[in-house]
C-alpha cells in the first residue's frame, strides 16, 4: 500500500480500470491527479537539525503611567500603585545570546569603548581594553588583583574628588560628601518644575576649569576644535534642543562657559561614543527616561530600557573615570520612575524638594556611597538660577514678627550635621457638624494623631470636638521626632488662645506616656537657637545642657512631661482653665436647648 501511495502513476492506472469511476466528476478527479507535478519520494529527516526561530512572540501587560511590565494583568500596578493602568501589549523578544552581565547595556558599553579610540588619558597611564563584558554591572578593568595600599598611588591620590566652585558649589558639596567623585553615577530626582535641569546646568558650570561668568562672542569664536581631554563638560539633553538649553544658560549668565558642550540626542549609543571620544570632565544626561538602546525591547522610559541604559552608562563611567549625572522623573507617589534596581545601580541618589509656589529648594541626599546620607542643602530659586542660602534658619523665620498673636512654636531640627530652626503653626476650631478634621501640612498625619491623643489623655484637652489644621512655614517637612513638642505646644496654644512668647524655642520628643524624651545634639540645637535671638529654650530634663560656655545667658528650662512643658510655655494655670471657645459653645448649646 505504501508503494502505491508513493507511485502516483500506478495509482492512476488502477483508478482508471475501476468500474465505479464512470461519472464526469470522477474523470475530473483523474485528470487533476495526472496533471499534478510529481515529486520525489519523501526522505527521512532523522539526524538533521534545524535552527529555531529568531523571534518569539510574547504578550505582556505594561503600565501606562510608569512603564512597569507584568506577565499577567493586575488591577493595581506594583510599581506606581496606579489602578487599572496595565494594558496588554505584544512584544518581540530576540533569542540572541548575551555576552555579558547587565544584558544589552554591558554589551553596548563595550562596543562603544572599542569603536572609538580615546583622545587622551584621564587617570591611568593606559586606557583599559576589554575584549568582552564580564558578568555583573561593572566589568573588571584591572589585569590582576591590586593591593589596597597601592590603589591610591595608581589612582587619584589626593585629588580624589572634583571640587565645586563658589557658594553654590559648597552647598551642593555638603550633600555629595565634599565634591564629585570621578567615575561615580549620581541620580537626581524631583517633582516636575522643581529645578533639576537648572541645578545640573549650574553644576556643569561649576565643574569647569575656569570661571563661567562673562565672556564675549569674539572669544567664543576662537575656541574651535576638540576640547582637551579632561576639561570639557558634556550636557546631553534628550528632552530639549540645543537652542533651548542655550537660551536657558544665557538667561542664567553662563554665556562664558567655554568648557560646556551641549548635545541633543536620544540614542544612547551615539552618546556613549561621544563620551569615549571627548573624554570629558563630567557628563549630564537629562533624562534617563528619554534615552534608549536599539537592542533592548520596549520604548524609552520602560523598565527594561531604563535598567539597561543606566547599566551602559555605569560601565562607561567606571572605565573612563568620568562622573555621570542622571535626571530622573518621578511618579504620582513621589518615587523615581522606573525599576527599583535603578537606585541600586547608581552610587548616589539626590532628591530635590520644594513647593512649586515657594522659592525654597532642599537638596537631600538619599543614598551616598562616598559620604553621609542625611545632609541637606538649602537653595533659593531666583531668575539667575538656584542660589545657596547662607543662613536658612533666619530665612525661614523672617516673617514671624508679622504674626505675633499666631499660635506657633519654633523648634530646632537636625538635617544631617546642620541645625535648622522651623516654625510650626496650628489652628483649632470647634466642630459644629460631622467628625473632626485633621489637616496637617508638612507633618505626617499619623504623627499628628499620636500627639493629639497624648494631649487628650494626659493633659485633658477636649481635642475630639475640634478641627485641627497644622502647617510648617516655608513648605518644609518635619521628619524628626525631636520636633513633637513644637507641634503639641502649637496645638495647645490655639486651643487655649494663648500665644507663645517670641523668644521661646522648644525641643523634645513626646512618648506615649506623656513624658519628654531627649534628642541628639541637644547642645548644638540650643546654640543655633541662641544665635538667632532665642533666650529661652524648653528641653527634656534628661541630658539637659547647662547654661555655661557657649550657652551662657540662655534660660534653659528642663521639663519631664508634656504638662510641665505646657505650663512653662503658656503659664502655670493654663491646664486648669477651660478653653474660651468651649465656653461659647456650651452657651450656644444651652440656649438652643432652652
Amino acid at each position: 500500500m505504501k508503494a502505491l501511495l508513493s507511485n502516483r502513476g500506478a495509482l492512476s492506472n488502477i483508478l482508471k480500470k475501476a468500474s465505479w469511476l464512470g461519472g464526469p466528476q470522477d474523470q475530473g478527479v483523474l485528470r487533476a491527479l495526472n496533471q499534478r507535478p510529481r515529486t520525489r519520494p519523501p526522505f527521512s529527516t532523522k539526524g538533521l537539525t534545524f535552527a529555531s526561530s529568531f523571534v518569539k512572540r510574547a504578550f505582556t501587560y505594561k503600565c501606562t503611567e510608569c512603564g512597569e511590565q507584568s506577565p499577567q494583568w493586575k488591577g493595581r500596578c506594583p510599581s506606581c500603585s496606579g489602578w487599572n493602568t496595565l494594558e496588554k501589549a505584544e512584544v518581540l523578544r530576540e533569542t540572541a545570546k548575551s555576552s555579558g552581565g547587565g544584558g544589552g547595556g554591558g554589551a553596548v558599553a563595550a562596543a562603544a569603548a572599542a569603536a572609538v579610540r580615546p583622545l587622551g588619558e584621564r587617570i591611568r597611564n593606559a586606557a583599559p581594553t576589554i575584549s568582552r563584558p564580564r558578568t555583573g554591572w561593572v566589568s573588571s578593568v584591572s589585569q590582576r588583583p591590586q593591593r589596597l595600599s597601592e590603589v591610591g598611588r595608581n589612582g587619584y591620590g589626593s585629588q580624589w574628588r572634583i571640587p565645586l566652585r563658589g557658594a553654590n558649589g559648597a552647598e551642593l558639596a555638603r550633600v555629595l560628601g565634599g565634591g564629585v567623585v570621578p567615575g561615580s553615577l549620581t541620580l537626581v530626582g524631583g517633582d516636575p518644575g522643581v529645578g533639576k535641569s537648572t541645578l545640573l546646568l549650574q553644576v556643569a558650570a561649576m565643574l569647569g576649569p575656569e570661571p563661567a561668568i562673562g565672556g564675549s562672542d569674539e572669544e567664543d569664536a576662537d575656541e574651535e576644535g576638540p576640547p582637551p581631554a579632561g576639561e570639557a563638560v558634556l550636557y546631553v539633553s534628550a528632552e530639549e534642543s540645543v537652542e533651548q538649553v542655550g537660551s536657558r544658560a544665557e538667561r542664567m549668565g553662563l554665556r562664558g562657559a567655554k568648557h560646556l558642550f551641549l548635545y541633543s540626542a536620544t540614542r544612547l549609543v551615539e552618546v556613549l561614543q561621544e563620551i569615549v571620544a571627548m573624554q570629558p570632565r563630567a557628563v549630564i544626561i537629562d533624562s534617563i527616561q528619554t534615552v534608549y538602546l536599539d537592542d533592548v525591547t520596549g520604548s524609552a522610559g520602560s523598565v527594561s530600557q531604563v535598567r539597561e541604559c543606566a547599566t551602559a552608562l555605569l560601565h562607561v563611567a567606571k572605565r573612563q573615570g568620568v562622573p555621570v549625572f542622571l535626571v530622573g522623573h518621578v511618579t504620582k507617589a513621589g518615587d523615581i520612575a522606573g525599576p527599583r534596581v535603578l537606585e541600586h545601580i547608581v552610587d548616589t541618589v539626590v532628591y530635590m524638594e520644594g513647593e512649586r509656589h515657594q522659592a525654597f529648594r532642599l537638596v537631600r541626599g538619599i543614598k551616598n556611597r562616598y559620604g553621609p546620607t542625611d545632609e541637606v542643602g538649602v537653595f533659593q530659586m531666583e531668575e539667575s538660577g538656584l542660589q545657596a542660602v547662607a543662613n536658612p534658619s533666619a530665612l525661614f523665620l523672617s516673617d514671624r514678627q508679622m504674626a505675633r498673636n499666631a499660635s506657633s512654636a519654633v523648634t530646632v531640627a537636625m538635617e544631617g550635621t546642620r541645625p535648622l530652626l522651623m516654625e510650626v503653626q496650628a489652628l483649632t476650631s470647634p466642630v459644629h457638624q460631622g467628625p473632626p478634621l485633621r489637616m496637617p501640612n508638612g507633618i505626617h498625619r499619623n504623627r499628628l494623631s499620636l500627639i493629639m491623643a497624648v494631649l487628650t489623655k494626659h493633659v485633658r484637652l477636649r481635642l475630639h470636638s475640634v478641627d485641627c489644621h497644622t502647617n510648617v512655614v516655608g513648605g518644609l517637612t518635619l521628619t524628626e521626632p525631636a520636633t513633637d513638642l513644637a507641634v503639641a505646644l502649637a496645638v495647645a496654644s490655639s486651643y487655649f488662645e494663648r500665644p507663645i512668647a517670641q523668644n521661646i524655642a522648644v525641643i523634645g520628643e513626646i512618648g506615649l506616656g506623656g513624658e519628654l524624651r531627649p534628642a541628639n545634639h541637644i547642645e548644638r540645637r540650643v546654640v543655633e537657637a541662641a544665635k538667632l535671638g532665642f533666650t529661652t529654650v524648653i528641653v527634656p530634663a534628661t541630658r539637659a545642657p547647662t547654661a555655661t560656655g557657649r550657652l551662657a545667658g540662655v534660660n534653659i528650662i528642663p521639663c519631664r512631661t508634656i504638662k510641665d512643658a505646657l505650663e512653662a510655655a503658656l503659664g502655670p494655670s493654663v491646664t486648669q482653665n477651660r478653653a474660651p471657645h468651649f465656653e461659647q459653645q456650651e452657651e450656644e448649646e444651652n440656649g438652643f436647648l432652652g
